[in-house]
């Protein structure tokens, strides 16, 4: 009996011992345990977050090249390559823009996880929390103004690149049509002093006035509408008055000049009845009051003028 009593009493005693023991290291483990369990339930979150965004990332490059394989291939040229290099520029600035989305959402997420399970008041975790939120946007826009500058300064560079080169390919052409220009225009010139070899305006003047008195043209059917000078006009055999402009009026031009294109129209098609030579290809006479000149079609050169044709 006596060896049963100190059985029964020792095992009172470790069962005092064991639940003394329980009941002091049992709450020193559970702030451990629940920081582990934590610890893998942010590790799990994180993992599936990392998943999703490599998910949400691959889908919207998928969306954005289905359209992409779908278009037909551009020729290839400096007018094509311009959209080709917006929409690598817009793919890029959208990457980025999901980048930093997801990195918001991380830091958000984190801060949720950091947050202690009991606190007495949140509003001041609220506050801070938003505080880091418009750190974050703040921080965000300046990177997208960061990276639309950068965009803007290689589209600036990219474009005037250009202009560059279509300034070179202009100043080309301009040398090209005036080297072109300068070869009609010594084939012309040799072409008016053949003209001027086979046809002499005081020759021409002589024989006129032994042939035809001053006053040949007041009975000439060309001049039946002329009743007199005018001012502020010209008259024109068998065109009749037309206004001319008061820099213009009464005005002379001699020959290396180039007539104002307002006497062009008024041309001398009986020629051979006055006795004057006939115009080389390209070359045509016109009145100018009671001149004739004979004048360039392309540009008014003045190649010969007869002054006082008639005298009024």
């Amino acid at each position: 009996m006596t060896d049963r009593g100190d059985k029964d009493i020792e095992m009172k005693r470790t069962l005092l011992v064991f639940s003394a023991l329980t009941a002091f290291v049992a709450p020193a483990i559970a702030p451990a345990v629940a920081q582990a369990q934590q610890a893998e339930a942010r590790q799990d979150r994180g993992d599936r977050r990392t998943e999703a965004r490599t998910e949400r990332r691959e889908q919207r490059r998928e969306d954005r090249q289905q359209p992409r394989t779908e278009r037909p291939q551009p020729p290839q040229d400096r007018g094509d390559r311009r959209p080709d290099r917006r929409e690598d520029r817009q793919e890029r600035r959208e990457d980025r823009r999901d980048d930093r989305q997801d990195r918001r959402e991380d830091r958000r997420e984190d801060r949720q996880d950091r947050r202690p399970d009991t606190r007495p008041d949140t509003r001041p975790d609220t506050r801070q929390d938003r505080r880091e939120d418009r750190r974050d946007d703040r921080q965000d826009r300046r990177e997208d103004r960061r990276d639309d500058r950068r965009d803007d300064r290689s589209d600036r560079r990219e474009d005037r690149r250009e202009w560059r080169g279509d300034r070179r390919d202009d100043r080309a052409e301009r040398r090209e049509d005036r080297r072109e220009d300068r070869f009609e225009n010594r084939r012309d010139r040799r072409d008016y002093r053949e003209f001027r070899r086979g046809w002499n305006r005081d020759n021409w003047r002589r024989d006129w006035n032994r042939s035809n008195r001053s006053d040949w043209w007041r009975n000439h059917r060309s001049f039946r509408g002329y009743s007199g000078v005018r001012v502020g006009f010209y008259f024109a055999p068998d065109y009749g008055y037309y206004s001319v402009p008061r820099q213009y009026w009464n005005q002379r031009w001699s020959e290396g000049q180039y007539l104002p294109s307002i006497f062009w129209r008024y041309q001398l098609n009986d020629y051979r009845t006055y006795g004057l030579g006939f115009p080389p290809e390209g070359t045509r006479w016109v009145y100018v009051d009671n001149h004739i000149y004979l004048i360039d079609e392309y540009d008014g050169y003045i190649i010969e003028v007869v002054y006082d044709f008639w005298r009024w």
